[in-house]
């Protein structure tokens, strides 16, 4: 008899999908349809070689070489050698946008854990020279919302999975509440080392969710350079 089992993302019968995959010894632990994964749209082409912004979505006149202008603007206000450099793997488009929500805002673990394999994967073929991965540390209001930290979920049970050495600092507000002027140019500190962190000398890969104005890993980032950490890279699951 075959294995029931549902997309957890739509809940589409997936039972004879499944019985190929383990027929030929394909692992399926956290399985969509099909139809969902080709709503995942990868970003493919000509990026930004600093923050993975499809530079084909963008008017030409904020396309400055092999960056666009956000990036171009954190470089002229001193944040050159702060990021290395960010991927993102997906577009934020709205099936992403839905699947997020239900993750995150209403606390659905078993849809984000989807994206483990995928995280998984991206890490162990383009920074297998990182010495650690740092999920986004989410604040004490977040996680008391949510019960967990959707990041440190999609490396759970992997070799990635250490003891943060970051922590925020404060609750604030939501990033997608504030204006975009107010997200570039915050002046506060948003992160902290942990007392025991020891970071130095080390190449680091901070993982999130989302990269929007790059405010955020931004700020992470610079915490961890503060820290003595070498170079420091981030991977985003999209960016918007």
């Amino acid at each position: 008899m075959a294995e029931i089992a549902l997309c957890l993302w739509c809940g589409e019968d997936l039972s004879l999908q499944v019985s190929w995959q383990l027929l030929f010894g394909m692992k399926t632990t956290h399985p969509c349809c099909e139809t969902c994964q080709k709503q995942l749209l990868p970003i493919l082409g000509d990026v930004c070689l600093k923050c993975g912004r499809s530079l084909q979505q963008i008017d030409e006149r904020f396309v400055h070489g092999k960056h666009c202008n956000d990036c171009v603007r954190w470089e002229e206000r001193g944040w050159k050698d702060v990021l290395i450099q960010n991927k993102s793997l997906y577009v934020y488009n709205d099936f992403l946008k839905k699947i997020l929500a239900l993750y995150k805002y209403r606390g659905d673990v078993e849809v984000g854990r989807v994206f483990s394999n995928f995280i998984h994967k991206e890490i162990i073929r383009s920074y297998s020279f990182i010495d650690q991965v740092i999920p986004m540390p989410a604040s004490q209001e977040r996680m008391y919302e949510r019960g967990f930290n959707q990041c440190e979920v999609w490396i759970e049970d992997t070799k990635y999975a250490e003891v943060p050495p970051l922590k925020r600092m404060r609750n604030e507000d939501k990033q997608s509440k504030r204006s975009r002027e107010r997200r570039i140019n915050r002046k506060e500190e948003m992160f902290q080392l942990v007392d025991e962190a020891n970071v130095a000398g080390k190449k680091l890969l901070l993982l999130d969710d989302i990269y929007t104005t790059g405010t955020t890993i931004h700020h992470a980032a610079l915490t961890l350079k503060q820290g003595g950490a070498s170079e420091v890279y981030s991977l985003t699951l999209c960016r918007g």
